[in-house]
C-alpha cells in the first residue's frame, strides 16, 4: 500500500486474479448444478412414467425387446435373386436339397398398393455380351410398408432386360435388372418414412411398438 493509503499495482493484481478465481469457481458450481438439474428431471419424468403409465409399459424388457423379438420371426436369408434361365445342355438335372424355407409374411392385401417403377437408362440397355439392344423380358416386384399420413403399400418395380440375339445364339442369356435407390434398411418392408414414424412414437413419445401397430 502506498503512503496515500491507496493499494498499490501488485495489491491489485493479486485482488483482480482472487476475484477471477472465485469467478471461475462460481461458473464451475453453476454448471454442476444445472446439470444436476436436468438429470433430477429426467429422473423425475421417467418416475411419473412408470407411475402413470398403463401395467403393459412398465415392463422394460417388452418395451425394448420387440424389435429383437420380431426380427426372429423373419427369415434372415430371405432376399431377391435373380437367376437366368439356361438352355437344355442334355445332362441330367440335379435336385436341389429339400428344405421348408421360411418367408416374410406379405403385407396386408387390403391396403392401396402404388407402383413405384426403376428402369435402365438408354446407354446401359446395351447386352454386355454382343453389344446388341436388349428387350425388356420382366419385371421384379418387391413391396414395402410406406406411412404418411396413411398406411399404404409399395410396389417397388424394377424392369429386367433380356438380348434376344444372346438367346439364340448364345450359351447363356444375361438379364440386367433396374437398380433401386439405396434403403435405410436393405431387406426391410419399412421405407425411410415409415422408420421415421416407428421410431419418434417408440423413443420420443413412448409408444410400445405393439401399439404403433394397432393404428394400421
Amino acid at each position: 500500500m502506498t503512503q496515500t493509503g491507496e493499494p498499490s499495482i501488485a495489491e491489485l493484481m493479486a485482488q483482480l486474479a482472487a476475484n477471477a478465481a472465485e469467478i471461475a469457481a462460481l461458473k464451475a458450481e453453476k454448471e454442476a448444478l444445472s446439470r444436476r438439474v436436468v438429470k433430477l428431471e429426467e429422473e423425475l419424468a421417467l418416475a411419473r412414467l412408470h407411475r402413470f403409465a398403463p401395467r403393459s409399459e412398465k415392463h422394460i424388457d417388452r418395451i425394448f425387446n420387440e424389435a429383437e423379438e420380431a426380427a426372429d420371426e423373419d427369415d434372415p436369408d430371405d432376399g431377391d435373386e435373380v437367376v437366368a434361365d439356361l438352355p437344355d445342355t442334355g445332362l441330367p438335372s440335379v435336385d436341389s436339397a429339400a428344405g421348408k424355407k421360411r418367408g416374410r409374411r406379405p403385407l396386408p392385401e387390403d391396403l392401396p398398393r402404388e407402383r413405384v417403377e426403376y428402369d435402365l437408362p438408354d446407354d446401359q440397355k446395351a447386352c454386355p455380351c454382343c453389344n446388341s439392344q436388349m428387350h425388356r423380358m420382366g419385371e421384379a416386384v418387391t413391396e414395402q410398408l410406406h406411412i404418411e399420413v396413411k398406411a399404404k403399400v409399395l410396389q417397388n418395380v424394377r424392369f429386367k432386360y433380356a438380348c434376344r440375339h444372346c438367346d439364340r445364339t448364345g450359351i447363356s442369356t444375361p438379364v440386367v435388372i433396374a437398380p433401386m435407390p439405396p434403403q435405410p434398411l436393405p431387406g426391410s418392408i419399412a421405407t425411410a418414412s415409415t422408420l421415421a414414424f416407428a421410431l419418434v412414437h417408440k423413443y420420443v413419445d413412448g409408444t410400445p411398438l405393439y401399439r404403433v401397430a394397432q393404428t394400421f
